[in-house]
């Protein structure tokens, strides 16, 4: 906790005394050497002689997946402020974590056009390091024409590496084959293709389904995928191997049908340029395991809250009628709890397309939200309604509202911190990641867009001085315009292993 709120502070001094934030940053990194676990332990695990019970492993991993994520974003802000303070304290940092900052420093000479650099941090990167193909795949594309050997070199490079893939649409290996295939010599080209199925092969992973503006596709296997993604590729070098692969995989053929130049054709962002400045984005989404049911009733009641809210701008009693039809929660994803609100969705853009118009009706909106919100098993993923129904209050001056519905949404989380705090099965991951304090925040931080004060004390009337020193830190930090940084919630349950997770969420614009 120490380590975490120097870290906090320090964004708020960058804002009125960045002499101090160096060295505060730096404190904040030797706070988490005082965690004693590490990976050079993880090896006792491998041994059943030496391996400890499932309750001693779980602390050690809640631990040292603590102090990782604590180094990454301490590091992270020092490399932004002070590179040779980083350099000398990076070598005390987890090997894991050297590894994703050797990442960042890549990053860091890209953007600085210092391409040279930025080869020469790659050319270092360890046997033990996972190789960064996100930043290889954006120096690539970065080097301008006449550099044309420096890109096969940075392929091969990622090639030499491995081919591990973490499926991260078109920013890991077989994306870079997709990309820049015929940037390299046909026999390399196709070498690394078969690198890559084969390796799918061989795990023989989950399923995948690809999100995008252009549609939807479902592979039940990774090696399925895996041809669908490169099969154009193949196509061009190997025409024969191609097709002989194709007949093998239903699925890839059933896809490529429908998007017949591959993954490129769900996004046709991935290329061998940069994307011109402006360009749109297609939203390339990936989600793992097979299509099912669940899923299913999720874009059902999706597609029926955007039809509700393009009701509400005509008839908004008829279309808060309609609401009040769709189910209160739906499940959704491989963890338990994860809820999707149609009903809550679907209030909030009745508020939000007739707040003008008929506030009338947008406050009865907001209350009903607030109704079926009170029932929520699992408050922590209703938050984003919370926020918006108080920020709508806000924008129509209804302070009064918008009060109410952060008290309410307070005594939500008051419930979720129970959870926490269980005696029998307590969250045992570092407090400030905690769900009720992540929630806490969400609607505090809402709160002060109309009342700091009013949020402030609400923040004070909880009963932990650990969660209010958090908030606080935050809210002065919020108040100063620092920087927001990555949101971390993490669950984990000793005596129910199998529910506990972890969610990463990227600092908001």
């Amino acid at each position: 906790m120490r380590s975490y709120l120097l870290d906090a502070v320090a964004a708020g001094l960058s804002k009125c005394d960045p002499g101090k934030v160096r060295t505060v940053l730096a404190d904040s990194f030797v706070a988490t050497l005082a965690i004693t676990e590490n990976e050079g332990e993880l090896e006792q695990f491998a041994s059943k002689d030496h391996r400890p019970d499932q309750a001693t492993m779980q602390t050690f991993f809640n631990h040292l997946e603590t102090k990782q994520r604590l180094q990454e974003v301490i590091l992270t802000q020092l490399l932004s402020v002070d590179e040779f303070k980083f350099d000398s304290l990076l070598s005390q940092a987890e090997p894991m974590v050297r590894g994703e900052l050797s990442s960042a420093k890549v990053s860091r000479a890209i953007t600085a056009k210092r391409f040279d650099r930025a080869l020469e941090l790659l050319n270092r990167i360890g046997p033990e390091e996972e190789f960064p193909y996100q930043e290889a795949t954006q120096l690539m594309l970065e080097l301008p024409p006449e550099r044309e050997a420096d890109k096969q070199e940075v392929f091969r490079l990622a090639m030499a590496k491995g081919s591990e893939s973490r499926l991260t649409g078109g920013d890991d290996f077989a994306g870079m084959i997709v990309r820049f295939w015929r940037h390299v010599p046909p026999a390399i080209a196709l070498e690394a293709v078969h690198q890559v199925l084969d390796s799918a092969e061989r795990r023989a992973g989950s399923g995948v389904t690809l999100n995008a503006t252009s549609g939807n596709a479902g592979f039940t296997s990774e090696y399925d995928y895996r041809l669908f993604e490169l099969w154009p590729v193949l196509k061009e070098l190997d025409d024969q191997e191609a097709d002989k692969l194709l007949k093998d995989s239903q699925q890839a053929q059933l896809q490529l049908k429908q998007f017949p130049n591959g993954i490129q054709s769900v996004d046709s962002s991935i290329g061998d340029t940069p994307a011109k400045e402006g360009e749109a984005e297609r939203g390339l989404q990936m989600s793992f395991g097979r299509p099912n049911q669940t899923g299913q009733d999720l874009e059902r009641s999706e597609a029926r809250v955007k039809e509700i809210g393009r009701m509400a701008e005509d008839n908004p009693r008829q279309a808060i009628a309609a609401a009040a039809t769709l189910p209160e929660s739906v499940p959704f994803g491989f963890i338990d709890g994860n809820e999707f609100f149609p009903r809550a969705q679907a209030y909030v853009a009745i508020a939000r397309a007739v707040m003008k118009k008929n506030p009338s009706a947008a406050r009865d909106a907001l209350e009903e939200m607030a109704t079926t919100l009170k029932n929520a098993a699992h408050p922590y993923h209703a938050l984003e309604h919370w926020g918006e129904g108080i920020t709508i209050a806000k924008e129509m001056g209804e302070a009064d509202l918008a009060v109410k519905l952060f008290r309410s949404g307070m005594e939500q989380v008051d419930k979720l911190r129970a959870e926490d705090t269980d005696s029998d099965n307590p969250n045992l991951a570092l407090k400030a990641w905690w769900p009720s304090v992540s929630a806490y925040w969400w609607l505090v931080k809402a709160a002060a867009q109309f009342s700091p004060r009013t949020a402030l004390e609400q923040v004070r009337a909880i009963k932990d001085p650990e969660i209010v020193a958090v908030l606080e830190v935050k809210l002065a930090d919020n108040g100063l315009g620092a920087r927001a940084e990555e949101s971390i919630t993490m669950v984990s349950k000793a005596r129910t292993p199998g529910n506990s997770w972890s969610e990463f969420r990227a600092p908001e614009k």
